[in-house]
């Protein structure tokens, strides 16, 4: 069995990206693999204190949570203290049977553990959890105006464009941290990405250097144990469409409010967010439920006759679509999103024109019959659980691609297909 180096900002699931790093961390402990766990943020989650992983926490406070701004800043765009215990790490680790997989950086561990990384000579993988690699503010999408952005990082485009969904000056610091990372070897060089979707290997190619390696591996989807014994949902009964998650610019719940009211269609949001105001005023009639735990979720979506996923920017994986298929739920999707490999058009959902509120409104309408909605909602149940995205089947492929790096053998692999 190997050595394995995670390095990850949050020890705790802080949000998707860290859940998946601390399933895989503890999956691949459970498999026999020796695990060092590299973080900065505490706590520490209680699933990673087990034999076989060995959790190395800076005990630092994020970009949010840290109180000294000026500290934040500057520890942010170079994390002195983490390169330096990376470096000491990486050190006492055996020189033929390690492997380096970066999950997430951006938000405390800085660019300073990519060079430290690259001269440690072992195999490195890189997550696209995002795109910060690649794009200053990690999502190439213009939040002012609502648009993906086209630009090379650091191009006269991109430094010309007020792109943050903040504020300028925090779209400067940002291109400010991603020049420290150019300067110091870049984000991708010396390793292997590991992209979650066709989609996303779409978008970022024109962003690669030359001979740059992808690699699939999709996330798991976590499926609460008996849900596929329930068969799926009862969808015909249900009578509202669903959204789930922040009700931000980028993940279209405005553009889902506006559709929705014009199609004269009950629509529920699960979440919360900066828009929560806007989805009112488009849509007086929705319900806003705010954020609920996960079995919550599980039952909002159990109840609701589709899920939408509205997406403007170009979501990388889309996991709240995947959770709904496997529940025997139709999705609609944005047609820019990776959740948009899940959909066989008026078989197990419908794609719409990304940020076209009329043609979503079309595709609304679609689910208005009892009989198209249940068997649609049994296709996507069925093909779902063809090749579900379980945990093994993650860690399954995981290990292949670690083999393959530590026999120098790593090659471009067949295509995953998506259900």
């Amino acid at each position: 069995m190997s050595t394995v180096v995670i390095l990850c900002d949050h020890a705790h699931p802080s949000g998707g990206l860290a859940k998946v790093a601390i399933a895989g961390a503890v999956g691949l402990a459970g498999r026999g693999h020796r695990v060092q766990f590299f973080t900065a943020v505490p706590p520490i989650d209680p699933a990673l204190l087990t034999d076989g992983i060995t959790v190395h926490c800076l005990e630092q406070a994020d970009l949010k949570g840290n109180a000294d701004r000026v500290q934040a800043a500057l520890r942010g765009l170079w994390n002195r203290e983490a390169a330096r215990a990376l470096e000491s790490l990486l050190a006492g680790c055996p020189a033929n049977d390690t492997v380096i997989h970066i999950h997430g950086w951006a938000k405390a561990l800085s660019p300073s553990v990519f060079p430290v990384c690259r001269k440690s000579g072992l195999p490195v993988l890189l997550t696209l959890h995002d795109y910060f690699p690649l794009c200053p503010n990690g999502a190439f999408f213009v939040f002012p105006d609502g648009v993906n952005c086209p630009h090379r990082a650091l191009s006269a485009g991109c430094l010309a464009t007020d792109c943050d969904a903040r504020a300028l000056h925090h779209k400067w610091w940002r291109a400010a941290r991603h020049a420290a990372g150019a300067l110091a070897g870049g984000f991708t060089g010396g390793m292997a990405l590991v992209t979650l979707s066709d989609r996303q290997r779409a978008v970022i190619a024109p962003h690669l250097p030359p001979g740059t390696m992808t690699l699939p591996i999709p996330n798991p989807v976590e499926v609460p144990d008996g849900i596929r014994a329930r068969g799926p949902a009862p969808v015909a009964d249900n009578r509202h469409m669903l959204f789930v998650g922040r009700l931000s610019r980028e993940k279209g719940a405005a553009l889902l409010a506006e559709a929705a009211a014009e199609a004269g269609c009950p629509v529920r949001f699960i979440g919360d967010g900066d828009e929560m105001e806007t989805v009112r005023r488009l849509n007086p009639e929705a319900e806003l439920a705010g954020w609920l735990p996960p079995d919550g979720v599980l039952e909002e979506v159990r109840r609701a006759r589709a899920l939408v996923v509205p997406s403007l920017w170009y979501e990388t994986f889309g996991l709240a679509a995947y959770e709904a298929l496997a529940n025997g739920v139709p999705i609609i999707v944005s047609d820019n999103c990776a959740a948009a490999e899940a959909v066989l058009s008026g078989e197990n959902g419908f794609l719409f024109r990304s940020g076209d509120a009329a043609d979503l409104a079309r595709c609304l309408k679609l689910f208005a019959h009892d009989a198209e909605v249940t068997r649609m909602g049994r296709n996507a149940y069925d093909r779902y659980w063809q090749a579900p995205f379980t945990l093994d089947r993650h860690l399954d492929r995981v290990e292949e691609v670690y083999r393959a790096a530590l026999s120098g053998g790593l090659q471009r692999p067949a295509r995953v297909r998506v259900p």
